[in-house]
């Protein structure tokens, strides 16, 4: 099976976060089943020059998959449409519905040449998602149906919940098909005993869907003495501006420090010197942070917007709504008041449940399930 995928940013790049590494690890997994090529850009998010270690206006062989790496602008719409008219391949797969290069276009030739194609939304229909920017995504969307351009397509949930989400936004007739992101299995080599002070930690691209304002906001009311440190690239600065604010306004016994970006190899071992992953985001398809915090065997403290959820009943952490935001700053104080032995205690049962989950090969079947449905459609 040839399997043509678009994506908005890929290896080398790093700053596009989860979708980046939901497309590196199906690659990785599946790729003995399917064969894939990639059209992605030729510059990782909010850089204005190109890689510098590809080679352009070629096939490049990055792990599984042949990557072509478009030129931004009108150049890369026409190379774009010359791949497409091609037809070397059995199925389109598309992984953002917004985006005009890599999910707009692809779609609306595909249906010109009556192609079948998989619409993968990452999380942009959740109502966080739709809440930012919404009078322009709300007329697209409109604009979508109106051109029956939802009709014909199948889309891919990672949970139930966004299942939930795309019928909220498209209709309850869409042909959706539930196979969650593939994640890395990479998992914490020791879990260390926590020092006196409780550290917390965000990673994450610094924009208003992940919410970090709202996390600043609710440690000035946490009692304890606490460090929070901040990992990810600044994708909107007048928002970071916005969270430097808060940070100034914090109480003496709260330490914010950002600490700059991470390479992808480096998360879990980043993540694991920590006590708990603080992150209280508007919404998430999957999150490979937070199943990445998992690895590291950090408890979380999220929102209830994410697809990780129950999370107190297992022992996990907690996913609480952005509704009440007094139940954050409960939580973080029970955690500060937790004994060493009992949080050593909490980390060992996260890591255990990390895992069992993720070595279970559960998530890349139902990817190649979901393949093979719809080139037989």
């Amino acid at each position: 099976m040839n399997i043509l995928t678009f994506t908005g940013h890929y290896l080398p790049g790093y700053k596009g976060g989860g979708p980046i590494k939901t497309i590196k690890n199906l690659f990785d997994q599946t790729g003995s089943f399917v064969s894939y090529k990639l059209i992605t850009s030729n510059r990782d998010l909010g850089d204005t020059l190109p890689y510098n270690s590809i080679d352009h206006n070629v096939w490049n062989k990055v792990g599984n998959a042949e990557v072509f790496y478009v030129q931004s602008g009108s150049i890369g719409y026409k190379q774009v449409t010359k791949i497409l008219f091609e037809k070397n391949y059995d199925l389109i797969y598309l992984n953002s519905f917004f985006s005009p290069t890599f999910s707009v276009l692809p779609l609306i030739i595909a249906k010109t040449l009556r192609q079948k194609v998989i619409v993968g939304p990452r999380g942009e229909f959740s109502e966080g998602a739709l809440s930012l920017k919404s009078r322009k995504k709300n007329t697209f969307i409109k604009l979508y149906k109106l051109l029956n351009l939802h009709r014909g397509t199948i889309y891919q949930a990672s949970s139930i919940y966004e299942a939930e989400d795309i019928k909220r936004v498209l209709g309850s007739d869409m042909d959706i098909v539930i196979a969650e992101d593939i994640s890395a299995q990479e998992f914490a080599k020791n879990i260390a005993i926590r020092e006196q002070i409780i550290k917390a930690v965000f990673i994450s691209r610094i924009s208003p869907m992940k919410n970090l304002g709202f996390a600043l906001e609710i440690l000035k009311s946490v009692q304890k003495p606490l460090v929070y440190d901040i990992y990810g690239p600044i994708e909107d600065q007048s928002y970071w501006r916005h969270c430097q604010s808060i940070i100034a306004d914090l109480p003496s016994h709260i330490d914010v420090q950002y600490k700059g970006e991470l390479t992808p190899e480096q998360v879990v071992p980043t993540l694991s010197s920590y006590d708990f992953f603080f992150m209280p985001t508007k919404g998430e398809n999957y999150g490979h942070v937070i199943a990445e915090a998992l690895c590291a065997g950090l408890p979380l403290l999220i929102s209830d917007a994410t697809p990780w959820r129950n999370l107190s009943e297992q022992g996990l952490g907690w996913d609480l709504s952005l509704d009440n935001p007094s139940t954050f700053s409960n939580a973080i104080n029970k955690l500060a008041l937790m004994s060493n032995d009992d949080h050593y205690e909490m980390r060992k049962n996260v890591l255990k449940w990390a895992r069992n989950k993720f070595s279970q090969r559960d998530a890349i079947e139902a990817n190649i399930a979901m393949f093979e449905y719809a080139a037989n459609k």
